[in-house]
């Protein structure tokens, strides 16, 4: 594998584009099935295109599932998500391949025809990220991140009292 095609760079910049194309078809399947869109959250955007770029640098070295696409880290990036922005309750959907055409309708069929995936995006969130990274030889990295709204520190220790 050559060093350009994994490691982020001017691919990555390109694919904000293709990170808005998903979010349109995600948010219409959404509203296909009665759902509200879910608005996009900047710093959730940041972590999930940082967990393409990582699965990028990466790709080959992974062993659940894929070699290429990992839900690794995510425990981390719900804690930031929690931390940093306030949010909740955290899901994530990741995927991966070469993808010719339109990445966006591809990446939305393959999610809506998964149980696991298509769980997620029924979902009721508050917030959403989306992040894409298209390598230069067309190996595609998807990750999308759900949150709901956190609840104010005083409800959390009072939750905490209860265990």
């Amino acid at each position: 594998m050559s060093s350009s095609s994994a490691v982020p760079g001017e691919a990555s910049r390109s694919s904000k584009g293709v990170a808005d194309q998903l979010e349109r078809s995600l948010n219409r399947y959404r509203s296909s099935i009665g759902k509200q869109a879910i608005s996009r959250h900047a710093g959730l955007d940041a972590l999930a295109r940082r967990h393409c770029e990582f699965m990028a640098r990466n790709r080959g070295k992974f062993t659940l599932g894929s070699e290429n696409i990992s839900h690794y880290g995510f425990e981390e990036r719900a804690l930031l998500a929690k931390r940093r922005f306030g949010m909740g309750n955290c899901a994530e959907n990741v995927a991966g391949g070469v993808i010719r055409g339109d990445i966006a309708s591809q990446l939305t069929q393959a999610w809506t025809t998964s149980s696991k995936h298509v769980y997620n995006l029924k979902q009721d969130w508050h917030a959403t990220g989306i992040g894409v990274y298209v390598a230069s030889d067309g190996f595609v990295y998807a990750t999308q991140i759900f949150a709901t709204k956190g609840r104010s520190k005083m409800a959390f220790h009072d939750h905490l009292r209860d265990f």
